[in-house]
This record gives C-alpha cells, structure tokens and sequence, in this order.
C-alpha cells in the first residue's frame, strides 16, 4: 500500500464543506517516504450545513512530493485568514490520556475552494486573536505569540540580553499566570539560581566538553576544568512552562561547536538533567 494510500485510509469517503478560522500558516511537514505531509491547525470552523459556528480547534493536512525543486507546502494558509475548503474528517478512534483531543478533529483537505470569506460569526473571532495582547510588569513587555500559545519578549540582566517565553494557561489561551509567577520568583534570586544551574551543567557536562576538545585541532587549552566551564557559558533563553517547570539555554562559547546547552528544571526548582541541543 503507497503512502498515499495510508494517509487516505485515516479519513472518511464522504467530502464536506466548511468554512474555517487558521490559527497560523504551514511552517514545516512531516516526512513519509518521498512524500511530505503539511498541516494547519485552526481555531474555530463554521458547519455550512447547520450553520453552526464551532469553536474547538482542529487540524487540516495533506501529501505532497518531497521534491528538491519544491516551493512552498503545496496550499498557502495565512494567519487568521478565513477559507471556505473541502474536506474529509478523520476516522475517530480511542485515545490515550496524553493524546489531544484536536487528533480525532483532523481533515484531509482536497480543495480551497475561496480565501478570504465574509462569515460574521468566523469575524468576530478573526478580530479577537488578531488583537495584539501583551504583559508589562518591572522585567518588560511580554507579546502574546498565538501561534505558539505563548509569551515573548526580551530581558536584560546583569548587561546580558536573555530571550523569555512564557506557555500560557492553556491552549489558545491569552494568560500566563504560572509562568509570569515562576519568572518573577526566578527574577529575585536570579544570581544564586543562575550560579546553581552553571554548576549543575558543568557536572554534567565538563567530561563532554573535554571530548570535544580533543577534536578541536584550534584551540591551544589542555583541558577544560568545572570551574571554567561555570565561568564560559552564558544564559540566552528561558522558558517558563504553563505547569511550572522551567527550560534555560546557555551559549557554551565554543566548547560543543556552538551547540547550545539546555537545562530542564522541575516545579520545585530542581535542575534534573542538561544536555547540548541545537
């Protein structure tokens, strides 16, 4: 059975037409052999048979090649635009507890049929996630990203400039009450807590970064110590989850080849592991 075929079994025979509300445009796909398949998720649909306004979120893919020569994902979905598509739903099926519900709201698009479409119920929504939502407190100003259901912006400590995100409350939220709190308690014990985290990801890492340096016919150090490791690496990104546990990213300054290093923190601000990403 091709790839194409696969795909087409997840969903029902019968085609619908509904009108639908993007949440944001194709930014990726998954790959499947030598198709790719894209995806949109979206925030609130219109049944045109009822003419009910339906307000869950749910998801819209399709195949297409893995083309070298390939521009695009095949359909172009913009932010917050409104379209009127064809589709068929997906078959439902149980899920596990940590599944989301949006995976038995999926559809398989066969044709955009109009961008661009006046719905008045679509609109009003359209208007509300359009508006630009943001926190202000001593640290900064805090921009809501929707796309990504959460808060960014930008602080500066100690002269160093460190990116924050923070999850909201909830999917599609536009509050980020738990994250906000776990900042703010970060933010006064900033120079103890950064200190502690340096020192927890040069335990685990220093053997690492010696590895490393064993490769790198440049540089004229011997060995790299835990206390020079503490000293090199710098905090550029936190992330604050929506249940309390918090992320922090640290520019290693050459020693993994300019890898960042991540440190996963847990509710009660214990360091739990650290690793280099990216």
């Amino acid at each position: 059975m091709s790839v194409i075929e696969e795909f087409e079994k997840e969903f029902d025979s019968e085609e619908i037409e509904m009108l639908v509300l993007i949440k944001s445009g194709c930014s990726g796909a998954a790959v499947y052999d030598n198709m790719l398949r894209p995806s949109v998720d979206f925030l609130a649909s219109f049944d045109l048979e009822t003419g009910t306004l339906l307000k869950e979120t749910g998801r819209i893919e399709w195949m297409i090649k893995n083309e070298k020569n390939r521009k695009g994902w095949g359909y172009d979905f913009q932010q917050f635009g409104i379209y009127h598509i064809k589709v068929k739903k997906c078959i439902s099926k149980k899920l596990k507890p940590y599944q989301m519900e949006l995976l038995n709201n999926r559809y398989m698009l066969i044709d955009i049929i109009e961008d661009n479409v006046t719905n008045a119920d679509l609109e009003k929504l359209q208007e509300y996630y359009a508006r630009p939502v943001t926190i202000e407190n001593e640290l900064g100003v805090f921009e809501l990203n929707r796309e990504f259901s959460w808060f960014e912006g930008e602080i500066d400590w100690d002269g160093i400039e460190v990116s924050v995100f923070m999850e909201t409350d909830e999917e599609g939220g536009d509050s980020a009450i738990r994250a906000i709190t776990a900042l703010l308690e970060f933010a006064n014990n900033f120079k103890e807590l950064d200190k502690r985290y340096r020192i927890f990801a040069a335990k685990q890492l220093t053997e690492l970064a010696n590895d490393w340096l064993e490769s790198d016919e440049e540089s004229e150090l011997d060995e790299i110590s835990q206390e020079m490791f503490t000293k090199r690496i710098e905090m550029s990104e936190m992330i604050f989850s929506s249940s309390g546990e918090l992320t922090l990213y640290y520019n290693d300054d050459d020693m993994f080849w300019g890898h960042s290093i991540e440190i996963d923190i847990d509710v009660s601000g214990k360091a739990i592991d650290a690793n280099i990403v990216g």
